[in-house]
């Protein structure tokens, strides 16, 4: 009897050990993404699939944009859904972690510029202020064009 006790008891602690770690980690996870830069995309890799998908030369490489916060400074300097980061901060892009890198390195100057590649082939250099915080009030997500 006392050794099933014992049993449920260490389960107990175990299973709110586990709790606790899980609410600091996301705790953590939610103060670190507050003061991470924003400019307000969601992207992707650029990977065959997605080239296959949205129409884009073989050899193109880099990130593509898949969404666009409404009101946000990627918005304003008319970044859209489909568009591709070839180059972010003056290096060639290949997976969208370099973009991200591109961004924090950026957030020092206030302002990161990318080289875009759009659905058309053509390519165009914009520079994007990079703020700490989302735009108060912004919509989530701005379609694309199809």
């Amino acid at each position: 009897m006392r050794d099933r006790k014992l049993k449920s008891t260490t389960l107990f602690v175990r299973a709110i050990a586990s709790v606790l770690a899980v609410v600091v980690l996301a705790f953590a996870v939610s103060v670190a993404a507050q003061d991470s830069p924003r400019i307000g995309l969601k992207i992707r890799t650029l990977t065959t699939e997605l080239r296959k998908q949205n129409n884009l030369p073989e050899a193109t490489k880099g990130a593509l944009v898949t969404a666009v916060t409404a009101g946000s400074p990627a918005q304003e300097k008319g970044i859209v859904a489909g568009d591709v980061i070839v180059e972010a901060g003056g290096k060639k892009v290949d997976k969208a972690q370099a973009v991200a890198k591109s961004i924090a390195a950026g957030s020092a100057a206030g302002n990161v510029s990318f080289k875009l590649m759009n659905s058309k082939g053509e390519h165009r250099d914009v520079t994007v202020p990079i703020s700490k915080k989302p735009a108060a009030g912004s919509s989530p997500i701005v379609p694309g064009p199809r």
